[in-house]
This record gives C-alpha cells, sequence and structure tokens, in this order.
C-alpha cells in the first residue's frame, strides 16, 4: 500500500466538517441512495476547497455499523479512502496501519475518529478489500440475459470512468443497465480489472456490470491471459487462428485431415452427434456426412482448444477460491468469412454436448442480410446463449441484430472509439 504523504493538502476541518454531515444524515437507518444523495445536497452547501467527496461511494462498515467510508480526492494529492468511525469503535480490522487526520467531537453526539487510506486504481490490495469485506455490489457480474455494451478500455491512462457515466445516462433514459469494460491492446488486464473496480466505487455502481477478458492461442499464452484475467466475470475465447480453411480443398484432402486430426473414435462421436437435422424452432438444417467431415476439420482444432481454455478457467480459478460464477464466449467474429448457420450450429452444439457450453456467441455477420442476421440469432436462442456483434457495424445493421436477437444481445466497441460518446451514440441506435 502506498504510504500517504504527511504533506497531505487535506483540512481535517473539512474532513471533520464532512463526518458531521454523514453521521447526521446516515446514522439509525438504511444508507440508500436517498441518503447519499441527501448527503450530496448538503455538502455541496459547505464549497469544500481541499476536499472533493465521491459520495456513491458512502458505504456503513457491516460489522461496526457507526462507522463509515467514503472515496475522495484531494488537491495535488492520492485519492482516498476516509475512514470515519466512533471514537469508541475498534479499529478498523480491514485496513490497517491507516493516516490519522484528526479528532471531532459533535455539538449533539459522541467523538469520531477520521483515517485516511490511499485509494487510487493501482490500490489492489484496498479495493479487493473493500468490495471484499465492505460491499461485494461493486463487483463485475456475469452477463445472463443483459444487453450489453461492451467499451474496450486500450490504454492505462484512458480508465473507465466515463463509461460509467455513460452507463448512467443510458440507465437514466431508458431504464436498461448495459455496462460492460473490456480489455484489449496492450494494457494488462489486471490494470482493467482495478481501473473498473475503481471507477464502479467512486461512481457508485452498484447495479451491475461486467468485465470481458479476449483469450487467444497458442494455449501457452492463452494460460497467462486466464491467470492475468481470472477475476474477470467473461471470457471471450477467440480461435480464429487456428480455424482452417477447407474452400479450394479437395475432398481427398478434407479427409486426409480428417483422420490425422481426429483418432477414431472421435471421428466416429463426430458422426453420430452432427449427421442429422438441428431445429431451431424456427428453421431446420440437416449436417451431412460430408457437412460433418469438413466442418470438423475447419473447426475442430479451435473447438479442442476451446475446450482445454474453459477448463482451465475453471482450474484457475477454483485454484484462487474464486467462486463467483463467470461467462464463457465463443468468438467467430475475427474468422475470415461470415459464419454461416451450419457453422453456427456445429460450433455450438459441439462445445454444448462436451460439456462447455457457452453463454455468448460472436458469430462474423460479414455482408450478412437481415434474413441471415435473423437466422443466426434464432440459432444462438435456441442455444440459449446471447448473441455478441461489433458496433463497428452500419447503424441499420445494429438495429437489424438488435430486433433478430430479441433484444438478447451484446454489442462490443473495440478500438479508439469506445469512449462515452461512442457508448451513448450506440446505445442509441439499439435501445432507442
Amino acid at each position: 500500500m502506498t504510504p500517504v504523504p504527511l504533506d497531505l493538502p487535506l483540512r481535517p476541518s473539512e474532513a471533520a466538517e464532512l463526518a458531521g454531515l454523514i453521521f447526521e444524515s446516515a446514522e439509525r437507518k438504511p444508507l440508500t441512495d436517498e441518503v447519499r444523495n441527501r448527503v450530496a445536497a448538503r455538502a455541496a452547501a459547505l464549497h469544500f476547497e481541499t476536499i472533493t467527496p465521491h459520495f456513491g461511494s458512502l458505504e456503513r462498515d457491516p460489522v461496526h455499523h457507526s462507522t463509515y467510508y467514503v472515496a475522495v480526492d484531494v488537491p495535488e494529492g492520492l485519492p482516498l479512502l476516509l475512514h470515519l468511525a466512533l471514537a469508541t469503535a475498534p479499529t478498523s480490522s480491514i485496513f490497517h496501519k491507516p493516516l490519522l487526520i484528526g479528532r471531532m467531537r459533535r455539538a449533539l453526539g459522541p467523538e469520531i475518529v477520521i483515517n485516511a487510506i490511499p485509494f487510487g486504481a493501482t490500490d489492489a490490495d484496498t479495493l479487493e478489500k473493500f468490495v471484499t469485506h465492505i460491499d461485494k455490489t461493486f463487483l463485475p457480474r456475469p452477463h445472463g440475459s443483459r444487453t450489453t455494451i461492451v467499451a474496450g478500455m486500450q490504454a492505462a491512462a484512458s480508465g473507465p470512468a466515463g463509461a460509467f457515466d455513460a452507463f448512467r445516462r443510458i440507465w437514466k433514459r431508458t431504464g436498461r443497465n448495459v455496462a460492460s469494460i473490456g480489455a484489449e491492446g496492450e494494457v494488462p488486464a489486471s490494470v482493467v480489472y482495478y481501473n473498473s473496480l475503481w471507477a464502479a466505487i467512486r461512481s457508485g455502481w452498484r447495479d451491475g456490470y461486467s468485465t470481458v477478458a479476449r483469450i487467444a492461442p497458442p494455449f501457452e499464452s492463452a494460460k497467462d491471459s486466464i491467470r492475468e484475467a481470472a477475476l474477470f466475470s467473461t471470457f471471450v475465447f477467440d480461435p480464429a487462428t487456428v480455424v482452417r480453411r477447407v474452400e479450394g480443398q479437395t475432398e481427398t484432402a478434407i479427409n486426409q485431415i480428417f483422420e490425422t486430426s481426429f483418432p477414431a473414435e472421435e471421428r466416429g462421436w463426430i458422426f453420430d452427434e452432427f449427421v442429422r437435422t438441428f431445429n431451431t424452432g424456427e428453421l431446420a438444417y440437416e449436417l451431412t456426412p460430408a457437412d460433418a467431415l469438413s466442418l470438423a476439420v475447419q473447426f475442430g482444432e479451435g473447438l479442442l482448444l476451446g475446450e482445454r481454455v474453459h477448463n482451465q478457467i475453471r482450474q484457475t480459478r477454483s485454484a484462487l477460491k474464486i467462486n463467483r460464477p463467470f461467462d464463457f464466449e465463443l468468438a467467430l467474429d475475427r474468422v475470415p468469412t461470415g459464419t454461416t448457420p451450419r457453422e453456427l450450429i456445429f460450433c455450438l452444439q459441439w462445445l454444448k454436448a462436451r460439456g462447455h457450453a457457452v453463454q455468448l456467441a460472436a458469430p462474423n455477420l460479414q455482408a450478412a442480410s437481415e434474413p441471415g442476421v435473423r437466422e443466426l440469432a434464432a440459432i444462438c436462442r435456441h442455444f440459449q446463449c446471447g448473441m455478441d456483434f461489433s458496433a463497428s457495424d452500419s447503424a441499420a445493421q445494429l438495429e437489424t441484430v438488435a430486433r433478430a436477437s430479441a433484444g438478447r444481445f451484446t454489442c462490443s466497441l473495440w478500438g479508439t472509439h469506445s469512449g462515452a460518446a461512442a457508448i451513448e451514440h450506440v446505445a442509441e441506435s439499439l435501445l432507442g
């Protein structure tokens, strides 16, 4: 934990005023957003000069109810977490060696002790303690069936605080929670994770959000990515680099690859599992022996690797005693060719049949017509997974996917255009 500088530019008198206001407004009543807003409104009249409180973060200690925590900024100083407690309360057992800011005696109440703890985006240990021991609602959660807009974080300097502001405006306008933060580019997943926690706490975002990590071959680097992103709530497996192209291959060549890629038992399973008709409730798709063989050659290596990745995620999280559920997604959006209905059925059925069912799928919608999009969306619904697509598509394509997926979709803003303005623009196209 970074030590708090002794010359911290914070007036103890302002911290005392803030503490008094919180105790007057919150003591002996449920700590709700209404109470937080009331405290914020009263604090605005005090015109603090050395403290900028983030009242959305205000929380009560779950054991000692006359103890409060609130995140603040101070001029030219570190972001802090103030610990406000009655002088008779035990010293915090959660945060050790805090800096004493001062003591105050309220006119009509007992003495209060004010301490400070470093609380920046890089203070991982402090953030973990806050979301583990004080308020677990700030932890990321799986997407589930929630409509989601993933804001990719490309640089450590461009944290997700602005994204949460955009998510809140969308929530107020539409009543929809679309919050999700993704790790991409050169930013380590752990940096994205703790920046997300920090921004969610300071903004008071308790309504749920997901954190998304993209995992790609080879397996050794995938293992490293999984360790780095173990605390994330959604893992997107991207097998594009190991998907084989079968266009132009002779039947003999495809058969030879099939024979050498899969042992006899697995070859038999592939024919037994896939040579049949798949009825999605809207359309029926028949897969012939030639289809099963060709699709296995095209996607089999990637799907086998996806199984290993899914198992590695489970094992890594189990070893770290992370018991929270997570979402697993199959991403075909970077495969060079557009995803066909039979390809999507083959991939989703393979993973489902072998105990690795996905909660999300990202087909490549390259040049897909509206009927084609509807077909792919119906297949996702049949396999009880949401559909993920890129916000780089045209506004008309976005609206088509939103309609076709019946509101169960994830829209990913990877790349440079994932700031607050882009989030709100996409939300307007998708949600109105």
